[in-house]
């Protein structure tokens, strides 16, 4: 008789988190392609949240009933299927209307059969003894990343390989190979003796749970940290691959609106025709509106300018000092090549005493690359630091500490873009120019991938410890139900940390961050008043 296993219920969440990592960098650019815009983009990327929120507390209510195995194996299938619909939604036969509405619904079905990651999370619980909870809680992060990991690389590799079906379909095969080996070697993990509970309709389950004090903390800091890593995770591509102008980026606020009003260079001359009523008003208007106000109103203004297709004509681009990348984009730019990156560095290059340079601008694939370097971090921690982790310090001081590290690294993030180590570690100047640069980039990235490794790290660290205390307060027979509001409490935060993050981001660039560092400090504290004081 086959006996439940970590080993394999990790290699069934692996795997299925896998196609999930083939999938989700895809979304927005198939959503585009078949005729979305704006909302009905995040409407598609968000409706997979959205569905699981609703139904995972009632698979865990499921499993709790009829067992886990089942319920895992048909999440597997319902997977299986709305990748094998992702893939046929890229069919060109389809109108975009057709392709559109199949797209939507592929993800609205892997939503509703999305019961992996809290019936999982009840399977472990059911195998593991008190004391290696947490332990066999990381797995599950661990799949995570590992999932986040090669999921992306071998989704661009079967878009290269085999076209926009591609993707879809290695996502569907690799599911139904779960979903087979699966019927084979998972074994049922729910004890037959274990006392049933009547079912509760989900609201009821909700406050049943969270009335429960202990569990309704752990669900709540559970809630705040998600939040906090979904703020991050929707705004770092805009942080570091935008070119978008930051308030702080201009060092001469006064300067640079004293040459836009008055000056005489070729650049001033030629942007005040394009510059709005408001901010002429304010920057002729005798008198000193502050700084702060200064910067606010460049920000907006110019963060406007650079998306005009027309900024600065060619006879006023001549005059310019350029540098030598901004000079390979124009060459470019009746190529198809970045509008908007190339007025800002023309903008910088035309003002280097007002405007701080961008110094760190990442594409596309980098951005890939940080967020691959973050999953690394994150397995990292989950896979080999933390049993030891808990053993010396215990879960309710774990809890604590990751939310601490998880709001330095908040904190950090925004700031270390712009902090040049050059300064203080100068390059040595008998290298040669090849690898001079190579360690300048290295001293100037180096400030940036530190923030990462901390909020990773902490983010790394947060989930397992937090998960085990809910599984070890939870009552036996409703592991599951409880996993379930668990994870729909996450799903929540998924679902509204985007759109707060977003918002912010497009009053203050660095607001998401400043906020989600209060936030991850205030669970800190309440962590630290409740579980830690009280379990001393």
């Amino acid at each position: 008789m086959r006996k439940p296993s970590l080993l394999i219920i990790f290699l069934t969440v692996f795997i299925d988190l896998i196609g999930f990592g083939i999938v989700l960098p895809l979304l927005p650019r198939y959503s585009e392609q078949f005729g979305a815009e704006g909302f009905m983009i995040g409407l598609i990327i968000s409706s997979f949240s959205i569905m699981q929120f609703f139904f995972a507390p009632w698979w865990g209510r499921l499993s709790d009933r009829i067992g886990r195995r089942p319920v895992l194996l048909i999440s597997n299938a319902g997977s299986t299927l709305s990748y094998a619909l992702f893939a046929v939604a890229a069919w060109p036969g389809f109108s975009p209307r057709a392709a559109l509405a199949i797209l939507l619904f592929s993800r609205v079905f892997a939503g509703v059969c999305g019961a992996n990651i809290s019936v999982a999370s009840a399977y472990i619980a059911d195998i593991t003894p008190r004391e290696g909870r947490s332990k066999g809680m990381a797995l599950i992060g661990v799949s995570f990343g590992l999932g986040f990991i090669l999921g992306p690389a071998l989704g661009a590799l079967s878009a290269a390989g085999f076209g926009l079906m591609g993707p879809g379909c290695v996502a569907a095969v690799l599911c139904a190979t779960n979903t087979v080996l699966a019927c084979f070697i998972l074994a049922e993990s729910r004890q037959p003796s274990s006392e049933h509970v009547a079912p509760r309709p989900k609201l009821a389950q909700w406050v049943h749970t969270l009335q429960q004090p202990r569990l309704g903390l752990l669900i709540g800091l559970y809630f705040l940290a998600t939040f906090c890593f979904a703020c991050f995770e929707s705004t770092l591509p805009l942080l570091l691959g935008s070119p978008g102008f930051h308030p702080d980026e201009f060092r001469a606020p006064k300067a640079l609106a004293e040459k836009l009003a008055r000056g005489s260079e070729p650049v001033a001359v030629a942007l005040r025709p394009e510059l709005s009523p408001e901010f002429l008003r304010l920057i002729e208007v005798p008198g000193d509106p502050g700084p702060k106000r200064l910067r606010r109103a460049l920000f907006d203004e110019f963060n406007r300018l650079i998306k005009l297709p027309d900024l600065l004509t060619e006879r006023v681009t001549q005059g310019l000092t350029l540098r030598p990348e901004a000079r390979e984009l124009l060459a470019q730019k009746t190529k198809g090549g970045s509008t908007v990156h190339l007025n800002r560095m023309m903008l910088e290059d035309a003002f280097p005493a007002e405007i701080e340079r961008q110094r760190i601008y990442f594409d596309e694939k980098h951005i890939g690359y940080l967020f691959a370097f973050c999953g690394l971090v994150s397995t990292f921690i989950q896979g080999g630091v933390i049993g030891r982790l808990v053993k010396r310090f215990g879960e309710q001081k774990l809890i604590f500490g990751s939310l601490v590290v998880v709001s330095v690294g908040m904190l950090a993030l925004p700031y270390t873009p712009s902090l040049d180590l050059t300064a203080i570690l100068p390059v040595p100047g008998f290298l040669p120019p090849k690898l001079a640069g190579g360690v300048r980039l290295l001293l100037e990235l180096a400030g940036l991938l530190f923030a990462l490794a901390i909020f990773s790290a902490g983010s790394g660290v947060n989930r397992a410890p937090t998960m085990a205390l809910i599984s070890i307060y939870s009552p036996p027979e409703e592991q599951g139900a409880t996993m379930g509001v668990a994870q729909s409490a996450g799903t929540l935060a998924r679902i509204f940390g985007p759109v707060f993050a977003t918002g912010l981001y497009a009053l203050y660039p660095h607001s998401p961050y400043l906020a989600g560092a209060a936030l991850g400090l205030i669970a800190a504290i309440v962590a630290w008043r409740s579980l830690c004081r009280a379990h001393a």
